[in-house]
């Protein structure tokens, strides 16, 4: 009998604890749970404990909520997302299953996360944070804490990272050498000194811009297929050892000479605002955008690039640019140089061209070249005496600020 007595009082107890209404005090928080039928079970306008306990996600993001408390009832939770809200503190160190958490767009200055041991993607993007210790999250795989206030992070535990976004931010120092199955680290815009990558040969996408980085050793990367390292204090870059290179975006630094000859599946260069003399882009015949003005180039050579669509070669010290052999070219830019022959007659997908501020005598094009948008600057270029194409009523519509002192002709040498 007394057994019978205990049983039913546990099971009283137990339902009566399961039947407890949680404390939502946020009107925002406590609708949005009350609309989702998945957590409201029931539909009585209320969350019960028990309800509570048999929720496994949670999104409430974008719900103008300011205050998260009611969350600790959600024990069981593996996933929760309340980004874009107006929270200033999260308190979750009973939600110890969390395996997913995005709370990033709010204004939280304090965030502990040393109780959720098995998170995996944590998400703290736009905040207030100037502290965040991911020390005892072992399991983590991928942290984005970018835009927030921090002067330090420790990674050194997460050996299980990865991608990394800790961009903008206020970092002096960043240790990846832990990190060694990384493969996409977003560090740009801090205050990062030096970067060693040399234990990370698994890395293939890199955005180290906007630091104060003077030198970068990337031999180990073989896998680096993205790297924006552009807005540093580089005076020398190798990337010979990069062959699976895709993208490279290194301009506003101090670099003299660069050498892309090694890097056959580069599709994009940016090396512009530089001290470049010497560009070298040899085999790279897979290139589609390239980005070289505000340098010191006497030579360019593109003749085997044949994807070329975009070329941006203004304010050099060149004297002769050859795009014959480039068919896909749109854009082309190259103005402010010392050119003195220009023939685009074989580019007929141009469409945006500037050759002005030369020393042009001739410049040959084709009833083909569909040009949007032309500028010429006859002021600048007073030497013209030849424009060839095979039709100057066509040339005339299209270039009617060309000097009268120029005409147009088919015989240009």
């Amino acid at each position: 009998m007394k057994k019978t007595t205990l049983l039913v009082a546990i099971i009283f107890v137990a339902s009566f604890v399961t039947a407890q209404i949680v404390n939502i005090p946020d009107a925002n928080f406590k609708a949005a749970l009350i609309a989702n039928l998945s957590i409201n079970t029931n539909g009585d306008g209320e969350i019960q404990v028990g309800e509570a306990l048999a929720t496994d996600s949670i999104n409430v993001s974008y719900k103008h909520i300011l205050d998260l408390t009611g969350i600790e009832a959600f024990t069981k939770i593996i996933y929760l997302d309340c980004s874009y809200n107006m929270l200033s503190t999260l308190e979750i160190s009973n939600n110890i299953n969390l395996i997913k958490l995005r709370c990033s767009d709010n204004s939280i200055n304090k965030l502990d996360v040393s109780n959720n041991v098995v998170l995996e993607i944590f998400n703290c993007n736009d905040n207030q944070l100037t502290i965040l210790d991911v020390r005892n999250n072992t399991n983590l795989k991928y942290l984005m804490c970018s835009r927030n206030k921090l002067t330090t992070l420790d990674v050194s535990n997460n050996l299980a990272l990865i991608e990394l976004d800790c961009y903008s931010n206020k970092l002096a120092r960043l240790n990846i050498s832990n990190n060694v199955v990384l493969t996409s680290l977003r560090c740009f815009d801090n205050l990062l000194i030096t970067l060693d990558f040399s234990n990370n040969s698994a890395l293939e996408y890199l955005s180290c811009n906007d630091n104060q980085l003077s030198t970068l050793d990337f031999r180990n990367n073989v896998n680096l297929e993205y790297l924006s390292c552009n807005d540093n204090q580089l005076v020398t870059l190798d990337v010979s050892n990069n062959l699976a290179l895709i993208d490279l975006i290194c301009s506003n630094n101090k670099l003299s000479t660069l050498n892309n000859s090694d890097n056959t599946n580069l599709e994009y260069l940016n090396c512009t605002n530089n001290q470049i003399t010497t560009l070298n882009i040899g085999n790279n015949i897979f290139l589609r955008d390239l980005w070289c003005s505000n340098n010191e180039l006497t030579k360019l050579d593109v003749s085997h690039n044949i994807y070329l669509e975009y070329l941006r070669c203004d304010n050099n010290q060149l004297t002769i640019l050859d795009v014959r052999n480039n068919p896909s070219l749109r854009d082309l830019n190259c103005n402010s140089n010392k050119l003195i022959k220009l023939d685009v007659s074989h580019n007929s997908d141009l469409i945006d061209f500037d050759c002005s501020g030369n020393q042009l005598i001739s410049l040959k094009m084709d009833n083909g070249n569909n040009i949007e948008i032309f500028s010429f600057n006859a002021k600048y270029n007073p030497n013209l005496i030849c424009i060839d194409v095979d039709d100057a009523t066509w040339a005339t519509e299209i270039w009617k600020n060309i000097d009268s002192h120029s005409y147009f002709s088919n015989h240009c040498k």
